[in-house]
This record gives C-alpha cells, sequence and structure tokens, in this order.
C-alpha cells in the first residue's frame, strides 16, 4: 500500500513538474514573440520613415519645381536673381541633404536589389533636373531661351514626379505589409505555442489520470478481498459462507465458474455445495466421487488444468470440465476439508491464482468453524442415548410444523409414544438394560418413519412424531408401528391427535394427543388410541391424571380398540 502511495505520489509530482516546465517553455516563447514582433514593428516603422523621408524630398522637388520655373518666367531680372538665389542657396542643398540621407535610409533598411535601383534612377532624374536649375548665366539669358528651358523643365519633372509617387506608395505599402506579416506570423506562432503547451499539459495530466486508474485498479483486489474477509464474519452458516465464497470468486474473476466442494467424512463422499451451473459436466462425475477423486483434496496442493498440455495424472472431477480450470484444496490445520473448482475458457494469470489461494485461505477457517458450529448445535439437539433429536428440537418442529400447516392449511398428525413399564426394565434388568432399549426404540424409528415425518425423544422413555401433510386415518396407520421383538418383552402405548381435526391449537394438539396416549395405558396399554371428535378444537378437554395413577375410563378419548404392541427391541 506503501509503495502504491509513493508511487501516485511520484506520478503527481512529475506531471505537476512537466505542466510547469510546459508552461515556463510557452512564456519563453510567447515572450520571443512578443520581442520578434516588436523588432518586425521597428523594421515596419523604419519603412514608414523612410516613407516620410521620401515624401519630404518629393514637397521640396516640387517647391524647387516651382520656383524654378518661376524663375525662368518671370520677366524681372530682379525677381529672376532672386528666386535663383533661392534655389542656390536653400532648396536645392537641402534636397541634395534629403537624399542623401534618403540613400543611407534604403541602404540600411534591407532594400531589396530592384527598389534601391529604383532610387538611383530616381536620382539620375533629379540630377538632371538640378542641372537645368544651376546652369550657369541663367540671368542673363534673353526670355526666349528662358522659356525654352522652362518648357525642358517641366519635362524634365514629370517623370522624376510621378517617380516619387510610387516610391512613396510602394514604401507605404511596404511598411503595412511588412507590419500585417510580422502579427500574423506572431500569432501563429502563439497559438501553435499555446497549443503545444496545452496538449503537453492534457497529454501530462491524462497521464497522470491513467496511472491513478492504473493504481486504483491495482488496489482493487485488495479491496475485493477486505470486503470478502467482513462480509465473510457474517456468514450464519456453511451454506452461506459457500454462496459467498462462490460469488466473491466468481464476481473477481471474470468469465469464472465456481463450485465449493465439501469433504463429508461420515459418508465418505466429495459432493458440491453450492450450486451448478446447467449442463455442467460435474453432476456426472461428483456421483459416488470419494473425497480422494479429486487430486487437489489427495495432495493439499493447488492443481491447475489448460487443456493445452495433458497432465501425468487426470483427475477425475474437473478433468471433463471445459476449458481451463483451477482446483485449490480448503485446508485448516493441515486437514482438507474440501475444494474449490474454478473454470473459464482463458487460462489463469499467476495474479489471479495467487488472489483464489488468498480468497480460499480466508474462507477455509471460517468454513471449519461454521462446520464445528453446526455440529455442536447438531450435538446440542440430539438425545446422546437414542441419536434421535431432545427435547428441545421436539418444541422447535412442533411450534415449526404447526405454524406451517397452518399457514398452508395442511393436515398434521401427532403421535405421542410411551414405553410400557419401562421402570421394571430399569429395575430388574438394570440402567444399561434400560438404556438399550430407549437406544433399539430410536433406532427403530428411524428405520419406518417417512422422510419428511420427525420423531424424537420427549424425555424418559416418551417419544413424539411429527406427521406432516397427514390426515388422521394416515396418522393411524403410521401409528401401527411395527418394532422387532426380543427376548425381553418391551411394549408400547400410542396417543394420536390430529389438526386440523381435533386442534386448531399446538397447545390444544399436544394436550389431546396426551390425553389420549393416557387413555392407551389406562386401557392394558400395547395399544393405539385416537383423540375423541368431543373433545376438539372447539370444546375443552378434561383434566387428566398422570399415566401412573389409576382411574375410570375417560370421556375425553374414545378407545380405538386394543391393539397388541410387538416387544421393542433389547439386550
Amino acid at each position: 500500500m506503501n509503495a502504491m502511495f509513493a508511487r501516485a505520489t511520484t506520478v503527481f509530482l512529475i506531471a505537476l513538474f512537466g505542466t510547469f516546465l510546459v508552461v515556463v517553455v510557452a512564456v519563453i516563447g510567447i515572450m520571443g514573440i512578443r520581442s520578434a514582433t516588436s523588432q518586425a514593428k521597428v523594421i515596419a516603422l523604419g519603412e514608414l520613415d523612410t516613407s516620410v523621408a521620401t515624401n519630404q524630398v518629393a514637397r521640396e522637388i516640387d517647391a524647387a519645381y516651382a520656383t524654378g520655373e518661376a524663375a525662368l518666367r518671370t520677366a524681372d531680372p530682379a525677381t529672376r536673381s532672386r528666386l535663383l538665389g533661392t534655389l542656390d542657396t536653400g532648396l536645392l542643398p537641402g534636397i541634395d541633404a534629403e537624399l542623401f540621407s534618403l540613400e543611407r535610409l534604403h541602404t540600411g533598411d534591407g532594400t531589396p536589389p530592384a527598389e534601391y535601383t529604383d532610387l538611383e534612377l530616381f536620382t539620375q532624374q533629379w540630377d538632371a533636373i538640378r542641372d537645368l536649375l544651376s546652369a550657369p548665366g541663367l540671368t542673363a539669358q534673353p526670355p526666349a531661351a528662358l522659356a525654352a528651358l522652362a518648357g525642358r523643365l517641366t519635362i524634365a519633372y514629370q517623370p522624376v514626379s510621378a517617380h516619387l509617387d510610387r516610391l512613396i506608395q510602394e514604401q507605404v505599402n511596404d511598411a503595412h505589409a511588412d507590419h500585417a506579416a510580422a502579427a500574423a506570423a506572431a500569432g501563429r506562432t502563439t497559438d501553435l505555442i499555446l497549443g503545444t503547451a496545452a496538449a503537453g499539459i492534457g497529454i501530462a495530466w491524462l497521464f497522470l489520470a491513467y496511472e491513478l486508474w492504473s493504481i486504483r485498479r491495482s488496489l482493487q483486489p485488495a479491496r475485493d478481498q477486505a470486503e470478502f474477509a467482513d462480509t465473510l464474519q457474517l456468514a450464519s452458516g456453511e451454506d452461506e459462507a459457500h454462496q459467498l465464497l462462490q460469488r466473491h470468486l466468481e464476481r473477481t474473476l471474470p468469465a469464472t465458474t465456481a463450485v465449493v466442494l465439501n469433504r463429508n467424512n461420515s459418508a465418505d463422499r466429495l459432493e458440491a455445495v453450492t450450486t451448478l451451473p446447467p449442463g455442467s459436466p460435474l453432476a456426472g462425475t461428483l456421483r459416488g466421487a470419494e473425497p480422494r477423486s479429486c487430486l487437489a483434496v489427495r495432495s493439499g496442493r493447488m492443481r491447475t488444468e489448460s487443456g493445452r498440455r495433458p497432465p501425468l495424472l487426470t483427475c477425475p472431477v474437473c478433468t471433463p470440465v471445459p476449458g481451463a480450470s483451477s482446483c485449490v484444496p480448503l485446508v485448516v490445520g493441515g486437514e482438507v476439508i474440501g475444494s474449490v473448482l474454478l473454470s473459464r475458457p482463458a487460462p489463469y494469470s499467476q495474479a489471479e491464482e495467487q488472489r483464489i489461494r488468498e480468497s480460499i485461505s480466508q474462507a477455509a477457517p471460517v468454513l471449519a468453524n461454521l462446520r464445528n458450529l453446526a455440529v455442536a448445535e447438531i450435538r446440542g439437539a440430539t438425545d446422546g442415548l437414542t441419536g434421535l433429536p431432545n427435547k428441545r428440537a421436539v418444541t422447535d418442529a412442533l411450534k415449526r410444523t404447526f405454524a406451517q400447516a397452518m399457514m398452508t392449511k395442511a393436515p398434521l398428525g401427532l403421535l405421542l409414544l410411551d414405553l410400557d413399564h419401562f421402570k421394571q426394565v430399569n429395575d430388574q434388568h438394570g440402567h444399561a438394560a434400560g438404556d438399550q432399549v430407549l437406544a433399539s426404540a430410536g433406532a427403530a424409528l428411524r428405520s419406518v418413519l417417512r422422510n419428511r415425518d420427525f420423531a424424537g425423544r420427549n424425555g424418559g422413555e416418551e417419544f413424539a412424531v411429527l406427521l406432516p401433510d397427514t390426515d388422521i386415518a394416515a396418522a393411524l396407520e403410521i401409528a401401527e408401528i411395527t418394532l422387532p421383538g426380543t427376548d425381553l418383552p418391551v411394549t408400547v402405548s400410542v396417543g394420536v391427535a390430529g389438526f386440523p381435526d381435533h386442534a386448531n391449537t399446538l397447545e390444544r394438539l399436544e394436550r389431546l394427543a396426551d390425553a389420549a396416549l393416557y387413555v392407551a395405558k389406562r386401557h392394558g396399554r400395547n395399544r393405539v388410541e385416537l383423540a375423541s371428535v368431543e373433545t376438539g378444537p372447539d370444546l375443552p378437554g378434561p383434566d387428566l391424571p398422570g399415566p401412573d395413577l389409576p382411574g375410570p375410563d375417560l370421556p375425553g378419548a374414545a378407545v380405538n380398540g386394543p391393539v397388541p404392541r410387538p416387544s421393542v427391541p433389547a439386550p
């Protein structure tokens, strides 16, 4: 148990550490992506800066063109001189500086070669305009020459203006495209990292869940064993304990059929004490089987048969069982009290065989204790001399059988038997002879009564016989019990009463049977007397003296006629 707890703790810590590691990696990755995105933004902003610088150059070139055209077309020499001075001292040097800076921006931002070539072409176009605006002697040129020069300036300016517009638009487009591409790439990478992290965390916790499930599954057999051990202590008898063992094995071992076999030493038989499945070959192999027929009982060791390889010595009990089988002896204190046969299509694994041995080891001492308790209870309810149930057992049987008759409305006959002149047997032949007479009477009753009948020693030399589902006529026939004669004549007097003919309560039934027995004793003994209808269930019975007191014929019982009773066997 401690090892499994340590394993569960280790797996949990591994899953927790794996989750922490995945989260750290994801955070680092996302931070890197954000850094790359920031750099991409810087690049995009640089391109925007280049676009702004290009736009500034365009404005200044436009201003230079407008100033130059105005200077060439004005007729006032002073104005021309002032405008040309503005060009020479301000506009043209400024444009040159701006172009120089623009070239540097293009050189440092990774400009593609085609774009850089386009910038060089623009510079050449500007140089052509600059040459026109800075030509020497412009102030002294005649108006016609200046007008022609202005026309050339306009022609040179048109491609420069269009080129500037294209450069500005391309740079703006590139900046937006780079920014969008960087953001999209960052988003995709972030999603990928987050997805990977989530998958990693999910896998880690799924692994943890699987390990915990495996641990719980490995703990389940121990829980089943503990539950079985606790429930087994609640078993009220051997039969219930046998059924608990069968259900436990069939519940914990898939596709298993379990049969508990009992070693009946008194009959030298091996018999199934749990229900056999329909069509089981055990119904045939157990017929007349001795305990030694089971090799597990004979050897005291577990035997397995898989059907793959024939054993050297086959077991006549379990060999016909289809599939694989395991037969485990029930051993208590070195004594084999039975065995448990388990079978299913597939062989049992070593772990399953170990669980089988543990279950049967737990059950064996409990079964032995319950068996000893049952034997003690039987002995406590049995008369040691006659082997019949004793007075306490007779009382219990009377209550139980009469309640059953009341519930089912079935007839019930009660016979009370008393050995005649038994005191003389003891006085004349000794108590040993009297004991032998009682024992012979018990053996005779067991031999002549039906299986469903009950006979017990009611005390002293009196016996009680219960006849379920038996009417008065049949009870009288059974009362004509034939007992073997001996050299020592002992006869029997019998009183008969029935439910519902004579009584509808148990107390009334016993009273009337006892009254009939008294009448038989008073009328010469060695006879059967039937309780009178006049003293049936609705009339009170007479107060009767004891059977050893003399008295007149009693109105409470009718004489059925003397029936000579054969002698009871004696020594």
